[in-house]
């Protein structure tokens, strides 16, 4: 009897832990895209490019065990070489397996003298639930150049998230 009640006390604790682990890991490792801006792309005209969206939850499936998925924080960045004050406007979509987009991030007017990174402002009361366990994520970026590139240029977005684990 008392390895019955043991074993009962020990699987508790670690499903209620794997949750817990679960949403830790959900509201500390970003997704991440990279997209290219290719030379050339015109200017003053709505461009867009997607990406798949990568992050250790996908490799751990920690989408499982927590929900009330919402954006924290987002973050566009590019070469330290160029400035992000080339965009006018960026918005940062994210979908699952080709499903209905969710506007998780924009920013507009980006003024000129930007360095080579920027915080976007965050949708953040869109519950992302569906999309962050509805299998691969893809991000889409929408954005308007003030002028158009040189060269090509790499731009990296970064989205965090807060959840709660599941608890039953």
């Amino acid at each position: 009897m008392k390895n019955i009640f043991l074993s009962t006390v020990v699987a508790a604790a670690a499903l209620t832990s794997c949750s817990t682990v679960s949403s830790i890991l959900q509201n500390t490792f970003p997704y991440s895209a990279t997209v290219l801006v290719t030379s050339g792309s015109p200017a003053n005209t709505t461009l867009s490019a997607v990406s798949a969206a990568q992050s250790i939850n996908q490799l751990t499936g920690s989408g499982a065990n927590v929900k009330d998925i919402r954006a924290s924080n987002a973050t566009l960045s590019v070469d330290s070489n160029s400035s992000i004050g080339m965009f006018k406007s960026v918005k940062v979509y994210l979908s699952s397996n080709g499903g209905q987009e969710v506007l998780v991030a924009s920013r507009e007017d980006i003024p000129d003298n930007m360095g080579s990174s920027l915080s976007l402002d965050v949708n953040s009361s869109t519950t992302l639930d569906a999309v962050m366990k509805g299998g691969s994520v893809q991000q889409r970026l929408v954005y308007v150049l003030k002028k158009s590139p040189t060269s090509d240029l790499t731009v990296k977005t970064s989205v965090g998230f807060s959840s709660v684990p599941i608890t039953n």
